[in-house]
């Protein structure tokens, strides 16, 4: 995998992020018809393993240390819990870019 591609990887993963969250706040509200629930699992799928690319992928280096969780989010959260430097950046990423996007506010 090229180093541009790598570099993209969060970028995407927010992407798909931001629908599926757009997704989730149409079928909390009742919005979400049966031909828009069809058409976002393949987006949800796709999005799974971006998410996990991006985890093993960016999030190794960034965080020095190998994956424990499958997905970013999973793998924020224990930070976040923890505490430290990683905590601090798990707070950062959840104040910034997850949390205002989520339906419930908080999403790590």
């Amino acid at each position: 995998m090229s180093l541009a591609a790598i570099l993209l990887l969060p970028y995407a993963t927010w992407l798909i992020y931001l629908a599926v969250m757009a997704l989730k706040r149409a079928r909390d509200d009742g919005k979400l018809s049966r031909f828009a629930t069809a058409l976002g699992w393949p987006l949800l799928l796709f999005g799974y393993l971006i998410d996990f690319a991006t985890n093993v992928l960016v999030c190794t280096p960034l965080l020095l240390e190998l994956p424990q969780e499958t997905t970013v989010t999973a793998r924020l959260h224990r930070h976040k819990k923890a505490g430290g430097w990683r905590g601090a950046v798990a707070t950062w990423v959840g104040n910034h870019l997850l949390d205002p996007f989520d339906p419930d506010g908080s999403h790590i």
